[in-house]
């Protein structure tokens, strides 16, 4: 077995389940790896998980003066620090499509909760899933076997987030649109999937969006914040 990340050789004991089954052992990170990223704990803001906030962050109370009927609630597994940052290079955009398993074993923790649940990831322009080829978003949650519903179309091909400001992002113009799909989603549990949650600007228009054709619930959730 190798580390899901680094890919070096991970040495250890199997359990007898992992001997009998040896398609049930996971990707998985070495010791190394595993404590290079930070996962969020308790402390951080209960709307959108912003590490080192104990109530609604100030981010979240602009955004719910600006959408006060939409009942926010954003989850995520690790602290956007500079390792995490540096593993979405490596895998977004160097294109390094085996770390797409790299967080295998918390992803499939998390949607143990959300059996029920319809999931959509964030999608990207047909320009920009060519020049990847692949989005990451969707590539990250098949290593984990989560099932995904395309609700949503990019209909803009914008720069990159990475490379706008904030204020940039935040002014950035409604770039989805919705699939045939959507009808399938009244009075449905709806949770919308991206890689990272910086400004929110993203999420918040792909949610815009599913709003319209009434989920019962729309959560959303990233892998780093």
């Amino acid at each position: 077995m190798r580390c899901s990340y680094c890919q070096c050789e991970i040495i250890r004991n199997l359990t007898v389940k992992e001997l009998l089954f040896p398609f049930s052992i996971s990707s998985q990170r070495c010791y190394l790896c595993q404590e290079k990223f930070a996962q969020i704990t308790s402390l951080a803001c209960p709307t959108c998980a912003k590490p080192g906030w104990t109530s609604m962050c100030d981010e979240c109370q602009q955004w719910q003066q600006r959408y006060p009927y939409y009942d926010f609630c954003h989850q995520a597994l690790f602290s956007y620090d500079e390792a995490f940052k540096e593993w979405i290079y490596q895998y977004k955009f160097l294109g390094d499509f085996r770390l797409r398993k790299t967080f295998i074993t918390e992803i499939q923790h998390y949607f143990s909760h959300k059996k029920d649940w319809i999931v959509c990831s964030v999608p990207l322009s047909e320009k920009r899933f060519f020049q990847r080829g692949f989005n990451q978003v969707e590539a990250f949650l098949q290593a984990a076997g989560i099932k995904t519903q395309k609700l949503l179309v990019k209909k803009l091909n914008n720069a990159p987030q990475s490379e706008k400001s904030r204020q940039e992002r935040l002014a950035a113009p409604q770039a989805f649109r919705a699939t045939e799909n959507m009808t399938k989603i009244k009075n449905q549990k709806v949770l919308l999937v991206d890689d990272v949650y910086t400004t929110g600007r993203t999420l918040f228009h792909a949610a815009e969006i599913l709003q319209t054709y009434q989920p019962k619930v729309l959560h959303t959730f990233s892998l780093a914040r």
